[in-house]
């Protein structure tokens, strides 16, 4: 996942995120910078070959297709959610919890942030891990 746009907006640090499923946003911080760790985060989530936006969708609505994922966050358990959007009504769903309704278990707490990831996501070039 690469051009990721971060903004500072009333003191939160809100993360525009590029994914197949179009742009999703993420709380990621307030303060004086974003939260690393809440990015790496989200990293290992999009990380693979594994989508785990499509295993939450099947796992929570009966006709998946109509559901749009629009947000991600992380609550104060450190565990990811995703909220949806109806595609045709404009009704909201979620948070729906990546690790009760897919194979993604990790959550904050277990994120270690080494120093070159600091230098990469103030770069915003997030999940370019090999340089590739």
């Amino acid at each position: 996942m690469t051009n990721v746009q971060i903004v500072e907006c009333g003191g939160l640090w809100i993360a525009h995120l590029p994914t197949a499923y179009g742009d999703m946003e993420l709380l990621c911080g307030d303060g004086d910078a974003p939260d690393m760790a809440a990015l790496l985060l989200v990293e290992r989530f999009f990380d693979g070959n594994v989508d785990h936006i499509a295993s939450i969708r099947r796992s929570v609505f009966n006709f998946p297709p109509l559901w749009q994922p629009i947000r991600l966050a992380i609550n104060n358990e450190g565990r990811l959610g995703l909220q949806f959007k109806h595609r045709l009504t404009g009704r909201q769903q979620g948070m729906f919890f990546a690790d009760e309704h897919s194979s993604f278990n990790t959550n904050l707490s277990s994120i270690t942030i080494a120093d070159e990831d600091v230098e990469r996501l103030q770069r915003r070039d997030i999940s370019d891990q090999d340089g590739a």
